[in-house]
């Protein structure tokens, strides 16, 4: 009885240690997946870059004195706030396209690669993937300026004693005597730096870094006193990013973003600016081409599920009503042709790679 017992156990353990042994052989092999593996096509946007400059202008106080005193014309009379658009740069970006998912079935299953946003990759290959780039806009920057941009009006009182007709009361100053004082230390100030320039002081000057500075400032000390009769400007610029995702046709005036003169760049939600479009002209031939060679090659496969992009080209120009602020030519991938996998590269021995921006195969190479 006991021999029969250990005959029992002995048969037990081996058919464990055979079960463990198949499921050990099957994860190395891999597992077949029996409903396919899921994924998609990417599909190409288009990204402008936006570089705008603001400008805030403070008209001086003794603005209607400059041409007297200066000789300077049209001194600014008015406060303003005036943007330009400095820059516009084209680029693509890509997603995963909701219009080309696809299923793939069998032992090609398998060997699928995918961006972590499910877009395929490789095939029988090991793919490392770049960090994508997002773009944020943000509409609530602005210049700062200072509370009171003129703080230093004069090197001389707003003030003088007055005469017998004021009984000798301290009087102030009228405007237009504190802008001939102002206008007169300007002249000061240039006779200084022209001696300094042309060395005519009696007494040897400062050279090298201390004779530099001291120019310097002379400037910067004369710029203030001529901005009390021409205005000071506060300058700052500004980057906006908008993102556009066109069909599969040529697309002609899509508002990209909307631009003021007095706002600056403004979202295309935002009727108060002037509308800056994107037109997307498809290059129709090349498609037609990759439809026929589609057409020839497609006799007999698909059954794995497996689809690549054959992308299609584009030339993109951003518009300011009849004037073109930017012009590129890009692959858009869904001006394209999708295309089947042949299914001789499906069965391992070959490892192939995609774009995955366009989904066009990268390289096949046999193992």
């Amino acid at each position: 009885m006991r021999t029969y017992l250990i005959l029992a156990l002995l048969l037990v353990t081996s058919s464990v240690f055979a079960q463990r042994n198949d499921k050990r052989k099957d994860d190395e092999a891999g597992v077949v997946p029996s409903e396919g593996v899921i994924y998609s096509l990417p599909r190409t946007g288009i990204r402008v870059h936006v570089k705008a400059k603001q400008e805030k202008f403070f008209h001086g106080p003794y603005f209607q004195y400059a041409e007297a005193l200066l000789g300077i014309k049209n001194a600014p009379a008015l406060d303003y706030e005036r943007w330009t658009i400095t820059d516009i740069q084209i680029e693509t970006f890509s997603e995963p396209d909701p219009d080309q998912v696809y299923k793939a079935m069998g032992g090609s299953a398998a060997l699928l690669s995918l961006t972590e946003s499910g877009v395929l990759a490789g095939i029988n290959q090991e793919v490392t993937f770049e960090d994508e780039a997002y773009s944020v806009s943000t509409f609530l920057g602005d210049t700062k300026t200072p509370d009171f941009p003129f703080l230093d009006l004069s090197l001389n009182p707003f003030y003088e004693r007055g005469d017998s007709t004021t009984n000798n009361a301290i009087v102030t100053k009228s405007l237009e005597a504190k802008a001939q004082e102002a206008a007169h230390t300007i002249t000061k100030l240039r006779k200084r730096r022209f001696k300094s320039l042309a060395n005519a002081y009696e007494e040897q000057l400062p050279d090298g870094r201390a004779y530099k500075l001291m120019v310097e400032e002379l400037d910067k000390l004369e710029e203030e006193y001529v901005g009390l009769f021409v205005g000071k400007t506060y300058k700052k610029t500004f980057d906006y990013s908008f993102d556009f995702i066109p069909g599969e046709k040529s697309v002609s005036g899509e508002v990209a973003f909307r631009f003021s003169e007095n706002k600056g760049v403004l979202p295309k939600t935002d009727l108060s600016g002037k509308p800056i479009v994107i037109d997307l002209k498809k290059l129709e031939n090349l498609t037609a081409a990759q439809d026929r060679m589609k057409a020839i090659a497609s006799a007999g496969s698909g059954a794995s599920g497996v689809f690549y992009r054959m992308p299609g080209k584009a030339e993109v120009k951003v518009m300011n009503g009849m004037n073109i602020m930017a012009v590129s030519r890009a692959t858009i991938a869904q001006f394209g042709t999708v295309a089947s996998m042949p299914e001789s590269l499906l069965d391992g021995s070959f490892r192939i790679s995609f774009h995955p921006k366009t989904g066009a195969i990268k390289s096949v190479v046999e193992q």
